[in-house]
């Protein structure tokens, strides 16, 4: 039965490994809702603790097997571990795309891209430790700067990023010495350095990539931002002001946008900002609009004003805000939502064109 089970791992092994992950990212793409789930952590946390476990039991596994001269490979084991990776990337994807960050799901998106091509083209790569220890601490990494904020801080911005990034770190040296304890016997010093410098690249290019705006402030997401004519707050429920506004209606093509990008006003007329962020519970911090005008002349975009506010968490429609611009300008316009650090959560561009007729509005409660 033995010879015959890994008689068909060896002739199915690529699409039995694709198909795993891909049914790992499939079933949580279907669980995941927001980053203050109970639930949502639950599941991610035993992922984690999951995979640890299997990639320490693989090795273990090799480890005897180079003693005994065996290479018979430990096929549920990978399975698992594969579904634990698809389903860990899909939930993050799901975390980090609600900020509304084009780049954030692209970098889990190839995460899995790659994932997949290892299936393919490096037949025995989740065998390889320092593969393992490389997609583990990414998605590790990925997860403690949401729960971080969420449940330990209770805020957002620089600090909190770097503090999740020492706490991953440590996590990951704990989990590097119970691998060396338990799996890694057999004198593998070679693999032990390789997994430090894979771990400590990993962390460098992830700050830069924050750093460069292209990770977003997690767990800060919008919901819905656009640009409107005009903003009216009709009454304050339990649950925050319901606001009427006035906008013009998008095209049809536009479908990513709340509000049109033409902005048509006649002289004097002001525009209005209105956003809605996202906060998981219990978490407070202020964000600002950034509004910005393209000046055509050095083809740059140039702060006007800056708005900030303080939002509260635990809305699952976000916290709504809006700011308020007098004087406009004919031309490329942008209003940009922020945290008080500068990171973007999200932006809105439109265009300004001064006519002498009022624009046709419709209007909607927010």
């Amino acid at each position: 039965m033995k010879q015959h089970l890994v008689q068909f791992w060896n002739r199915y092994e690529r699409p039995l490994s694709a198909l795993t992950l891909i049914c790992g990212f499939t079933f949580d793409l279907l669980l995941a809702k927001r980053p203050d789930s109970i639930a949502d952590n639950v599941l991610l946390l035993f992922y984690l603790v999951l995979a640890g476990t299997l990639i320490i039991l693989i090795n273990r596994r090799s480890d005897r097997d180079i003693q005994n001269e065996e290479t018979v490979q430990p096929l549920v084991l990978l399975l698992v571990l594969q579904f634990c990776f698809g389903g860990l990337a899909s939930n993050l994807l799901i975390l980090y795309g609600k900020s509304g960050s084009l780049g954030s799901s692209l970098i889990f998106i190839g995460l899995l891209i790659g994932l997949l091509v290892g299936n393919e083209m490096l037949k025995t790569r989740y065998q390889q430790l320092r593969f393992n220890i490389a997609v583990y601490y990414f998605l590790l990494l990925t997860y403690v700067v949401i729960a971080t904020p969420t449940f330990i801080l209770h805020s957002v911005g620089t600090v909190s990023f770097l503090i999740s990034g020492v706490l991953s770190l440590a996590i990951m040296a704990g989990f590097i010495s119970l691998l060396r304890i338990f799996a890694l016997r057999n004198n593998r010093s070679k693999q032990l350095w390789d997994m430090r410098i894979m771990v400590a690249s990993i962390f460098l290019v992830f700050n830069g990539l924050y750093f460069a705006n292209i990770i977003p402030p997690v767990p800060l997401s919008l919901k819905s931002a656009g640009i409107y004519h005009s903003v009216t707050a009709l009454d304050t429920p339990s649950d925050g002001a319901i606001y009427s506004a006035t906008y013009e209606p998008k095209h049809w093509y536009e479908f990513w946008r709340d509000t049109g990008d033409d902005f048509n006003i006649t002289a004097g007329d002001p525009a209005y900002c209105f956003s809605a962020v996202f906060a998981p519970g219990e978490l407070k911090t202020p964000i600002s609009h950034r509004w910005e005008y393209f000046y055509p002349v050095t083809e740059k975009w140039i702060g006007v004003s800056l708005v900030q506010f303080p939002i509260n968490g635990g809305r699952e429609e976000g916290y709504r805000g809006y700011s308020k611009k007098q004087v406009l300008t004919d031309g490329e316009w942008r209003c940009t939502v922020e945290t008080s650090s500068g990171q973007v959560i999200g932006r809105i561009t439109f265009t300004v064109k001064t006519s002498s007729s009022t624009p046709a509005l419709s209007s909607a409660k927010l």
